[in-house]
């Protein structure tokens, strides 16, 4: 049987990359071929966005938490061959606040066993320890953990490292981490050079950054992913590239 990848884009911390990563992984992955769906864990529906306006959806991962509707009866095509969507909305906030019964954090990983299509399932997931990170964790295979290269980036990586271990010891045992991708790199700052290391004392670091540049924020403007909207921006390569390598980390 074909090994499935289910991976967790996860961060404890806000704006580290976490949602360009994931849109820019499935689109790199789906342009390779692969079957891929992007899972938006987050309620703020970012991801969601650059595929579809989440306003006009009258299905999200709201209705699979609340058990009204089916993953695959809320999954939508994008307009990138190969990549679905199971697209968040902001009711599903809602989810969090009405609290959480024995089988919550089971929700996604028995909903993923429904798509046994897809070869590779990417999860976004919110700058929180929030009931939809654990779902995510609790049905990845491997977590990526996209980081920025400043003293504050590091700060809660303590608290993630003992969330993603803790999971891993008592739910999913064979959760990964596949390694931190740093992200709006600066690569020639004392400052990067200086917390690097540090990350790596917490995390495998991927031999290849997201280097900082405007063509990430413009594409998110246009609503596009990175290989849509600059095809030949340094940023478009060095995703491509960071993809390639987390492939032939998964495959090894």
């Amino acid at each position: 049987m074909k090994k499935r990848y289910c991976i967790a884009i996860t961060n404890q911390k806000g704006g580290e990359g976490k949602t360009t990563t994931a849109i820019n992984l499935s689109c790199a992955l789906a342009g390779m071929g692969h079957k891929t769906l992007l899972a938006d864990l987050d309620p703020q529906a970012n991801s969601s966005g650059i595929f579809a306006n989440p306003d006009r959806l009258e299905l999200s991962l709201y209705n699979v938490f609340s058990g009204t509707s089916t993953l695959k009866e809320i999954i939508v095509g994008t307009e990138v061959e190969n990549l679905d969507l199971a697209p968040s909305k902001i009711t599903l906030a809602e989810i969090e606040s009405a609290g959480v019964n024995v089988d919550a954090p089971y929700v996604i990983r028995d909903a993923f066993q429904s798509v046994p299509e897809y070869d590779f399932i990417i999860m976004d997931c919110p700058p929180s320890l929030s009931i939809f990170t654990i779902n995510a964790l609790v049905a990845a295979t491997h977590v990526v953990i996209p980081a920025q290269a400043e003293k504050f980036s590091i700060d809660g990586m303590t608290g993630l490292r003992n969330t993603i271990n803790s999971i891993k010891r008592r739910i999913n045992p064979d959760l990964a981490i596949a390694g931190a991708l740093l992200t709006q790199l600066k690569p020639n700052t004392v400052l990067s050079k200086t917390i690097m290391p540090v990350i790596s004392d917490f995390f495998p670091v991927f031999k290849t950054s997201i280097s900082e540049g405007v063509a990430i924020g413009e594409s998110h403007l246009a609503r596009k992913n990175i290989f849509m909207y600059a095809p030949e921006s340094r940023q478009a390569k060095e995703y491509l590239t960071f993809t390639e390598e987390l492939i032939g980390e998964l495959e090894a």
